[in-house]
């Protein structure tokens, strides 16, 4: 029996405006943290609601519009569309402060990963390598560190949150 996706745009859109708008504030927690270490924290703490959020938007798709009759890969896909609208979303509030607020956010993130390099005591010729590269640029960043990196941590996810998902009877509270 084929599955109705008709319905799987508009919801994945809709739910990933809510995690997105979740995200941004999320990075405050990291821009903060740069300053504040409590914050950092505090954004860390935040990163665990994120499958928390994945569950329930499953759920509530699954029995609300689909009447239960969810696939596996059908809600793989869900987690994908959805973290992929969440990071766009992101992506806007990325690009505002990388860009314009803390232009050299991106440079200092760079300087501090070849130090830890340094510490761990990795290769010279690998330390080498990273010296002599360029910073990303903004766009480089985003496209990486934050849409590809969260559409792969949806997917990631989804392996085990959709079985959870599909097994959630509706007379259950969430």
């Amino acid at each position: 029996m084929k599955e109705d996706k008709s319905q799987l745009l508009n919801y994945t859109m809709v739910a990933g405006l809510y995690l997105g708008l979740f995200w941004v504030v999320k990075y405050f927690f990291v821009i903060i943290g740069m300053h504040f270490q409590i914050f950092n924290f505090l954004g860390s703490l935040l990163s665990l609601v994120t499958p928390v959020l994945l569950y329930i938007f499953l759920v509530k798709y699954n029995h609300v519009l689909l009447e239960g009759k969810m696939g596996f890969w059908h809600g793989v896909q869900f987690a994908i569309l959805l973290f992929f609208f969440a990071s766009t979303l992101e992506s806007i509030i990325v690009f505002i402060h990388v860009r314009w607020i803390d232009p050299t956010f991106i440079s200092s993130l760079f300087s501090k990963m070849i130090e830890m390099a340094e510490q761990l005591k990795f290769n010279k010729s690998i330390i080498s390598q990273l010296t002599d590269q360029l910073p990303p640029s903004p766009f480089t960043y985003i496209m990486n560190n934050v849409i590809l990196a969260n559409v792969f941590m949806g997917m990631i996810l989804s392996l085990f949150i959709v079985p959870l998902s599909i097994r959630h009877k509706p007379n259950q509270n969430i």
